[in-house]
């Protein structure tokens, strides 16, 4: 992936490269302060299959430890206040 500035903005870039579904060159004009894309393609590609096999191979984050839950460990049981008793009948 190749990144330039254009000759007609001081706020806008290309981006060129290989398009991942067909490996034609592809080239995109993009603000000067995002960041690369993770993947060229045409907007004529079809990108469900290389999106799969991304989604297939990516590691998910680890979860906080918050979140865990330890096998044979259990949680501590949060007591509620006793209610308060109901009003006496209006005679």
């Amino acid at each position: 992936m190749k990144r330039g500035h254009v000759s007609w903005s001081n706020f806008t870039d290309y981006i060129e490269g290989p398009c991942i579904v067909c490996g034609v060159e592809v080239r995109f004009v993009i603000p000067a302060d995002r960041k690369d894309p993770a993947m060229l393609y045409h907007a004529t590609c079809d990108i469900m299959g290389a999106l799969r096999e991304r989604l297939k191979s990516a590691n998910p984050p680890p979860l906080p430890p918050e979140y865990i839950i330890v096998k044979g460990t259990v949680p501590p049981i949060v007591v509620a206040a006793p209610a308060a008793p109901p009003p006496a009948p209006i005679v």
